[in-house]
């Protein structure tokens, strides 16, 4: 594991539940939880994703409770020396007290050691499901800890608020130039997926240059996903071919249904997918709902898209084309489409091919776009500045942004009454950040996340 990686230590007696909240943070059972004290003895680490950031979590033995070790000196010897190393190596300390029954002298103890460490601290009281805690969340302050939280960890209450707490802590997720690196993560799962008969294994013979796929004029001949590497534009690009999706009423035979799942599957686990729709279908001057309900679908999970338009050579449209219509039909079928890029292509003569694949790569590579928090903090504030958001009847305020995750682009916003935030308050937001940092064409996560007064989250939790 990487050196530099943000080290989350949980500290706390025994029997207070930090493996619980170690395995809700984790969302696993790799630490053994039962109602007995002294069950954990070893550390444990675990790699935990926090809104795109990652961290190693760890969790640690009970602190100071000499008697469940039964004073053996060699067991007490070893666990305290654990025990410095994990608190010294440690960027941020998660200091679980039991809510129920409430502060002992053993926390004390715990308090005071974890306070000399210099190290930042973040309190959590777990158990605070039942009204007796309330105590408990009192005495906490005695400790002089400037963060303290009621949280919940087998039933999972507060832990968004604790994790937005430590996630304002952890190091700037990107720094320095925003533009994407040249690394090997630089290859691509480039997915093709379209309703049967689209042309789909066609076009895999067209891109890679071979006869790799068996074509035939009938619906269904693909029934599992393949997959090829090619090499283009000096990237790796790993080439799935998917089985038709068709509408689940219309799917009976247990071996589609099957395949219709693996095809799923298979444009969800992928970094880029190219959406083919039989340009011939386009008469009506529509686009059938399953093509859009699967387009839609694939910008859900976040994938960079390109819906290519195939069969063009048996159309009135030339390769060149960008009919309007098909614009205006996006924008009001679905506005999240109506900056997706498309093109027509003929995968049986090869035409639009590159475009096609360039395409692609282009949107995929902004999806690994980064940005200062610097950058976007300024920003914010223009659009805090806004005709919209100054309204006499906004009662809401942005405060503070951070980027959080790629693949796709993700960001945080912070506001304070952010329940009066309107629709098109939240439309305009985005719309003016996608224009700002030139994202139209990408899918984008924006969450806005609620905050008092100075930028301290709520309203699970109280900044004492």
């Amino acid at each position: 594991m990487p050196s530099d990686e943000f080290r989350i230590l949980i500290v706390g007696r025994t029997n207070v539940g930090k493996s619980t909240l170690f395995n809700r943070l984790t969302r696993s059972r790799d630490a053994i939880t039962f109602d007995r004290h002294g069950v954990t003895r070893d550390a444990r680490e675990s790699v935990i994703d926090i809104y795109g950031k990652e961290a190693i979590l760890i969790d640690s033995p009970g602190m100071f409770d000499y008697a469940e070790y039964n004073n053996d000196v060699s067991l007490l010897a070893a666990i305290s020396k654990k025990l410095e190393e994990l608190v010294d190596s440690a960027d941020l300390i998660l200091f679980v007290l039991d809510g129920i029954t409430g502060i002992t002298e053993y926390d004390r103890d715990i308090a005071n050691f974890i306070r000399k460490t210099g190290k930042k601290v973040i309190v959590a009281i777990n158990k605070s499901e039942r009204k007796d805690s309330e105590y408990s969340y009192v005495s906490a302050t005695e400790f002089g800890f400037s963060e303290v939280y009621r949280i919940s960890a087998e039933h999972g209450i507060g832990i968004d608020v604790l994790l937005e707490a430590i996630l304002e802590d952890m190091p700037e997720l990107l720094e320095g130039d925003p533009e994407p690196s040249n690394e090997n993560d630089d290859d691509i799962r480039l997915a093709i997926i379209g309703r049967p008969n689209v042309g789909k294994s066609t076009m895999i013979n067209a891109i890679l240059g071979m006869e790799k796929q068996l074509v035939a004029d009938y619906a269904g001949l693909t029934r599992e996903s393949a997959e090829f590497t090619f090499n283009y534009a000096d990237r790796i690009i790993r080439l799935v071919d998917t089985a038709g999706i068709r509408r689940k009423s219309r799917v009976f035979d247990i071996l589609e249904k099957i395949s219709v799942s693996n095809a799923r599957k298979s444009y969800r686990n992928a970094d880029a997918v190219i959406l083919m729709v039989d340009a011939t279908t386009l008469e009506s001057g529509k686009i059938d709902k399953q093509d859009l309900g699967l387009a839609a679908d694939i910008l859900k999970h976040g994938k960079a898209l390109v819906i290519a338009f195939n069969k063009v050579d048996m159309t009135p449209y030339n390769p060149d084309d960008h009919p309007q219509f098909l614009r205006r039909h996006f924008g009001s079928s679905l506005s999240q489409l109506k900056d997706v890029p498309f093109l027509f292509v003929s995968a049986l003569n090869r035409e639009n091919i590159e475009e096609m694949l360039n395409t692609i790569i282009s949107i995929y590579d902004r999806q690994k776009i980064k940005i200062k928090t610097s950058d976007l903090n300024e920003w914010l504030r223009g659009v805090s500045k806004s005709g919209l958001m100054q309204g006499s009847s906004v009662r809401c305020r942005l405060k503070y942004i951070t980027q959080v995750g790629v693949l796709p682009p993700k960001f945080l916003i912070f506001v304070t009454n952010g329940d009066n935030m309107r629709i098109d308050h939240k439309r305009f937001i985005i719309n003016n950040f996608r224009d700002t940092f030139d994202v139209r064409e990408t899918p984008v996560e924006i969450i806005f996340r609620e905050v008092d007064r100075n930028h301290h989250p709520r309203p699970e939790s109280l900044r004492i």
